[in-house]
């Protein structure tokens, strides 16, 4: 957790970075294809694992860089040859150094089969990227006629739903019915997040853009989420929720030894907090033991001040963290900080 809750980028002071992920022949490409023809992704740049897996013989322009290629949309198209974060410096010393063209949003397509979490983890810890970009949603494209069997076979596609801000729901219409029974596995994984058809997919829903749209959104995911108290599942939601302030300091002690103990079976973690001597709500939002710089909400919902936390488990007793976290607080109010 860092150690400052309120530690947040000021507005335009980094570079919104998003993250489309999704397991083997989910539709990753496809969908990054047709973005890139949307007139808002011009002024993107847009890294993939190889420049081939794009469909750019008919949008390129002009080589800029090696690796570069200048799309007839505008983005920039790289392809990561190697290690993300080199990458990342390097476009970013292109763009300062006018080799090439500026760009205010980078989108990131990672393999089929990535854990999403390193990747996150890289992203939100490295203090030269930490300078420069921001991380801003997780896009993850689920396959509509393979994806229950995906999440059953493969810890790696349910780690790519569970660290979602946005789901798509792809090939749908290959398909004799909504994916109802897929749609319901995937909310009890994520909830407050809805899939989104492909063919309704845009990049304005897709990518947050702002602090507040983005926690606006977690806001609601931490909202709607439901207990998964299902004993067959190993992937569970576990929700907690107090209406006495809590102490930063001894929230954060008890966040950092819960995750140290139970780590790798903590998926993810977001919560709307009320801290002890702040008039408004603080967000965390957390992959594993990797979290976002906590913010704060412009205001309280009428009638709904009150901590709520959300944690998504796999393979952890149901009780494990309620206990902890009654066994710690009870219902004690939290010191000013």
């Amino acid at each position: 957790m860092p150690g400052d809750p309120l530690r947040a980028f000021a507005e335009g002071a980094a570079i919104p970075l998003s993250v489309i992920t999704g397991f083997l022949g989910s539709g990753k490409t496809t969908l990054l294809n047709r973005l890139l023809r949307d007139p808002s992704m011009g002024d993107s740049a847009v890294l993939v694992n190889e420049l081939g897996e794009i469909g750019i013989d008919h949008l390129a322009v002009q080589e800029v860089q090696e690796n570069v290629v200048l799309l007839a949309s505008g983005c920039l198209c790289c392809a990561i040859r190697s290690d993300l974060v080199a990458a990342l410096r390097l476009l970013f010393v292109q763009r300062l150094q006018g080799e090439v063209p500026p760009f205010r949003r980078v989108v990131i397509e990672t393999t089929g089969l990535a854990d999403p979490v390193p990747v996150i983890h890289t992203l939100m810890t490295d203090p030269l990227l930490l300078e420069r970009f921001r991380l801003d949603a997780m896009v993850t494209t689920v396959d509509a006629c393979h994806g229950e069997r995906q999440l059953e076979a493969f810890a790696e596609a349910v780690k790519q739903v569970v660290v979602a801000d946005g789901i798509v729901l792809t090939k749908l219409d290959l398909r004799g019915d909504d994916a109802p029974d897929l749609r319901a596995r995937l909310r009890g994984l994520n909830p407050g997040v809805v899939p989104l058809p492909a063919d309704q997919a845009t990049a304005a829903r897709l990518f947050a853009s702002t602090p507040v749209r983005r926690n606006n959104a977690l806001r609601r995911w931490v909202a709607e989420a439901v207990q998964d108290e299902s004993s067959h599942s190993p992937v569970r939601t576990v929700c907690l929720s107090t209406e006495h302030p809590l102490d930063w300091a001894e929230f954060t002690t008890w966040l950092g030894a819960l995750l140290s103990a139970h780590g790798p079976t903590v998926l993810r973690c977001k919560g709307v907090l009320d801290v002890a001597g702040r008039d408004r709500p603080v967000v965390i939002n957390g992959v594993q033991h990797v979290f976002y710089p906590a913010e704060e909400l412009q205001a309280w919902p009428e009638g709904a001040r009150r901590t709520q936390l959300v944690f998504i488990t796999r393979d952890l007793p149901p009780e494990t963290i309620p206990a902890s976290f009654h066994q710690r607080f009870g219902s004690r109010a939290g010191a000013a900080l």
